[in-house]
């Protein structure tokens, strides 16, 4: 009885200690939004700041890498894949394969990064963007 005691109080002490300054925020944990990469379309494809991809619920996302890789001309389709498990969703800040195909160039895959969510009003302000 006394060791249930005892643990009954080291579980109120602990669920009521204050969070540390470096711990993450509300707003920072909801921020690591996860995505299907099978379902995702392309918006824009531009070497200086990466590819913009609509995933299935509609959000926008932008992936980096290496520019050299992301230069492709002529009207380009994508296919995501996540590193590691097949069919694993991925989240912003995971890195992904992004299969690139065109009739210019030869299948290539850029290992990519997740990099964030993008505003609509920024998709709305890209030129020559296709539209998904």
């Amino acid at each position: 009885m006394r060791l249930v005691g005892t643990l009954t109080t080291l579980l109120i002490v602990t669920g009521c200690a204050p969070i540390g300054a470096d711990a993450p925020s509300d707003s920072v944990s909801s921020a690591r939004r996860c995505f299907t990469p099978g379902d995702a379309r392309l918006i824009k494809l531009d070497p200086a700041s990466g590819a913009y991809v609509r995933t299935r619920s509609g959000e926008a996302v932008l992936l980096t890498g290496p520019a050299a890789c992301l230069d492709v001309s002529g009207d380009p389709g994508i296919g995501l894949r996540a590193v590691g498990p097949e069919n694993a969703d991925v989240c912003i800040g995971d890195r992904v394969h992004l299969d690139i195909r065109s009739h210019s160039a030869i299948l290539r895959t850029c290992d990519v990064e997740v990099a964030r969510v993008v505003p609509q009003s920024e998709i709305a302000r890209l030129p020559d963007r296709q539209s998904p």
